[in-house]
């Protein structure tokens, strides 16, 4: 009998529990005063606000210090991952501008040989210790134009991304500077506070101490979106094919 009335108890119990919850939630999103309270009190309670500082400067201090050294990290792996991407860009950027010259060297040599063999109408013609007819210098011709220019847009690419991330460097140093400019400042105020009492002029400077972790926190983020990698950079050059014609390569070439 007494578990029946025990278990009758909580059911009422979780029953009124469940209503209010209910009427809070509904009261919340009809009254405007009741949700600015309850805004305000949870803001209160979740974020450093100007009343929270002066409550508890050292705490407070302590998180940003805290934040503020994590932001540092953050920029330490930022920084890594650029000199990998530079170091990787570096290389397949040589390896394309070399492509780059061994492939006009290649077309303009087998223009010379389809105008000499041309002219005096002379075919097949050797090229490499191998013989070839017309139809294959022409062909050769139209695919290593278009390869050249594939490498060279890979190129022009890959120098817009390393200032990219040469840009990217500089504001990391900025954001370090800063950073370790707080942490000093974060030194003073502690000392400043074990020998006076906060005051307004104290409270205001430590609330603007958010903004430099914050601005930390996002050039790192930023670098997550400027890293770079290659097959994003060859996709971006990668030319459409154009039906580029044998003769229109022939009279554009000087030779």
């Amino acid at each position: 009998m007494n578990v029946l009335r025990k278990g009758s108890a909580t059911t009422v119990v979780l029953g009124v529990l469940a209503v209010a919850v209910v009427g809070s939630a509904i009261w919340y999103f009809m009254s405007d005063p009741f949700r600015t309270r309850v805004n305000e009190s949870v803001k209160q309670g979740t974020t450093w606000t100007p009343e929270q500082i002066a409550k508890d400067p050292v705490m407070y201090l302590n998180y940003v210090e805290a934040e503020t050294n994590k932001a540092l990290d953050s920029l330490k792996a930022s920084r890594i991952a650029i000199a990998q991407s530079k170091a990787d860009l570096e290389i397949k950027g040589a390896e394309a501008k070399n492509k780059v010259a061994v492939g006009k060297k290649a077309v303009n040599d087998l223009i010379q040989v389809y105008k000499d063999a041309d002219s005096k109408n002379v075919w097949p013609v050797s090229y490499n210790g191998q013989t070839h007819d017309k139809n294959w210098v022409q062909t050769n011709v139209v695919s290593l134009s278009k390869q050249v220019g594939q490498q060279q847009g890979l190129a022009d690419q890959i120098d817009v991304a390393m200032k990219k991330l040469d840009a990217q460097n500089s504001k990391i140093d900025e954001a370090e500077t800063k950073a370790r400019e707080q942490l000093s400042e974060i030194g003073v105020n502690r000392e400043t506070l074990k020998l006076n009492a906060i005051t307004d002029d104290l409270t205001k400077k430590l609330a603007s101490m958010q903004s430099v972790v914050s601005a930390t926190s996002g050039i790192a983020a930023e670098n997550k979106q400027t890293t770079i990698s290659l097959d994003q950079l060859a996709a971006q050059s990668a030319s459409q094919a154009d039906n580029t014609e044998f003769d229109k390569i022939l009279a554009n070439n000087t030779k």
